[in-house]
């Protein structure tokens, strides 16, 4: 059984991540230890731990296993002796659309630590006055808002291995940093995208052969996530609006143009990298600590 656990939910706000405690009655501590145990032990038991591979999709048996990953310094320093420390989400009601995932911090039967994930959308945000609950034969509603949580895990991190397992890349990317895992499109590939019928290179040449590091990576995120396969140039143009990024369409393609700021730009939106603080309205880069130009 899972001991001295501690449930957190992560939030990011523009170019900031942090962590804010979900206190926990005892009862209710009690029965999501014993439930997160059970989602644990599902996770982890008779898989396939398998390298990352990010043009594969694992079978419902087999998990990706990053060794050696560090955790980035918002988690690192943190443990099921420390969690109970933290800023409570109940004092900062304000950063409940800005959840990105929930975690959960204890020790297993050998007495290692643990670090749980769950995924988390706004949509699990339970809103007073919008939720119903049954009570003495009528409904009611909710004071203050309150938190849906899932019933499975979407990683683990066995800290005395530093070892990260996970299921679904794009899933967990939203959390927690893994895109420096993706391998490098090379030259051919980078054409093959480009040359999608959903796209009009401007010159796809000049692209491929100058693509730096940061560039690989992108394009082959792109072609890992559908977009291109499940949107249309005008499905695409219209959610563009208020992200600072100009998207021509010829044709019915979308143009990607041969400057590299603005080639650059494009990735950053088509890969989802970009959004606005939910205060401020400021534009930032998703996994970076500077704001983007606008």
């Amino acid at each position: 059984m899972l001991e001295n656990f501690h449930l957190a939910a992560i939030i990011k706000q523009g170019a900031q991540t942090r962590m804010l405690q979900i206190p926990l009655h005892q009862a209710l501590q009690d029965s999501l230890t014993a439930d997160w145990q059970s989602q644990y032990e599902a996770f982890v038991d008779q898989i396939d731990e398998i390298d990352f591979n990010v043009g594969y999709q694992p079978e419902e048996h087999e998990r990706f296993c990053l060794a050696d990953y560090e955790l980035p310094d918002w988690l690192a320093k943190e443990n099921s002796q420390t969690i109970a420390n933290l800023d409570t989400i109940n004092e900062n009601e304000a950063s409940l659309d800005s959840i990105r995932g929930t975690v959960a911090f204890a020790r297993n039967d050998q007495g290692a630590e643990l670090v749980l994930f769950q995924n988390f959308t706004p949509s699990q945000v339970i809103r007073p006055s919008k939720s119903l609950f049954l009570e003495a034969g009528t409904y009611k509603s909710i004071k203050r808002p309150g938190l849906t949580l899932g019933d499975r895990l979407s990683a683990v991190y066995q800290r005395a291995e530093c070892k990260l397992l996970f299921h679904k890349f794009r899933a967990v990317n939203t959390f927690l940093p893994l895109s420096d895992f993706y391998k490098e499109a090379s030259e051919q590939e980078i054409r093959e995208i480009l040359n999608h019928k959903l796209l009009e290179a401007e010159d796809a040449n000049a692209l491929a052969t100058s693509a730096n590091q940061w560039f690989r990576k992108r394009f082959t995120m792109l072609k890992d996530s559908g977009v291109l396969d499940r949107f249309s140039a005008k499905d695409i143009q219209s959610r563009s609006k208020g992200y600072d990024v100009s998207i021509q369409i010829l044709k019915g393609k979308i143009v990607f143009p041969s400057d590299k700021l603005v080639a650059k730009k494009l990735l950053q939106f088509l890969n989802e990298e970009l959004f606005r603080g939910a205060i401020t309205k400021t534009l930032y880069e998703t996994n970076s600590k500077r704001q983007t130009d606008k």
